[in-house]
């Protein structure tokens, strides 16, 4: 059904500010636009915005699972997807379509929707290829915390400092197919990483998470950070609460959609072979 619909790939031309070359096809144009109406008699730009993030997530449940959905083309695009998710694209239209709502209904649109979502998505807010794309989540929340749309609240909830050097990417370009062969993209990739590098890393270790548990409020943009050599997180999602426990509501691949987890985040992750805590990102009031 997946490749059905990406065989019918609208590429749109749309010129704005930033020079932004959108992909968006028709399906994912009318689930926007249903998304948007239903969101618009949910009347949720009358909630603050973290808790908006939340009920927004919500309306997104048993939406399929959908690994890389960026990957189109020979060339960086901003793509737009809303027939499925992977976890990062997930919490990046979910971030978007709530910061849509900031705006008036006339500007609720797939125009206006596509800035905000390069703003979110691309280095200092503008796409100028591959490497200006935020890979790592650490620097997703870096550089969106510069520009004032979130706060990394990690450490002002409980986690610890940890060191670790980040460098999965320079390091395993041959699973990079647009790393290959692009010398240009491999450097700006060194850059971001020594950037990552030179900041302090925290996070809530998973054994504390229950003792923390009640400082993460929903709507909080949950991130698993991994054991894997060189790399930051393995996996993000939102945290919502059920029965007064945090649960995440997450793209999942094993699930194969949009689900909440069947336990709060402190047991689901109890036993982790790949993750030792996680970090907790708030969107500014």
């Amino acid at each position: 059904m997946f490749r059905y619909f990406f065989s019918f790939i609208i590429t749109l031309f749309i010129t704005f500010s930033l020079q932004a070359q959108i992909v968006c096809s028709n399906a994912s144009k009318i689930a926007l636009d249903k998304k948007i109406e239903e969101l618009n008699k949910m009347k949720v730009d009358t909630f603050n915005i973290p808790l908006r993030e939340g009920n927004i997530a919500r309306i997104f449940l048993d939406t399929p699972y959908l690994e890389k959905t960026l990957e189109i083309g020979k060339k960086e695009e901003l793509v737009i997807n809303f027939v499925g998710f992977d976890c990062t694209t997930f919490v990046e239209s979910v971030t978007a379509m709530n910061l849509l709502f900031n705006h008036a209904p006339s500007l609720r649109n797939l125009n206006h929707y596509a800035t905000i979502l390069e703003r979110l998505r691309y280095r200092n807010g503008q796409l100028t290829g591959y490497g200006s794309r935020l890979h790592y989540f650490t620097e997703w929340v870096l550089n969106n915390q510069k520009k004032g749309i979130l706060k990394d609240m990690t450490l002002e909830i409980g986690g610890q400092m940890y060191n670790k050097k980040i460098n999965f990417m320079s390091t395993h370009i041959s699973s990079y197919k647009r790393l290959i062969d692009n010398d240009s993209a491999v450097n700006t990739i060194r850059v971001a990483e020594t950037t990552i590098n030179q900041q302090p890393l925290s996070q809530i270790y998973i054994k504390d998470i229950a003792a923390y548990e009640d400082k993460i409020q929903e709507g909080d943009i949950i991130a698993l950070v991994t054991k894997i050599n060189g790399l930051d997180v393995s996996h993000v999602g939102i945290a919502v609460k059920k029965l007064d426990r945090i649960h995440l509501l997450h793209a999942s691949q094993s699930s194969g959609k949009v689900v909440i987890t069947n336990k709060p985040l402190a047991e689901w992750l109890k036993n982790s072979k790949l993750n030792t805590g996680i970090t907790v990102a708030r969107l500014n009031p």
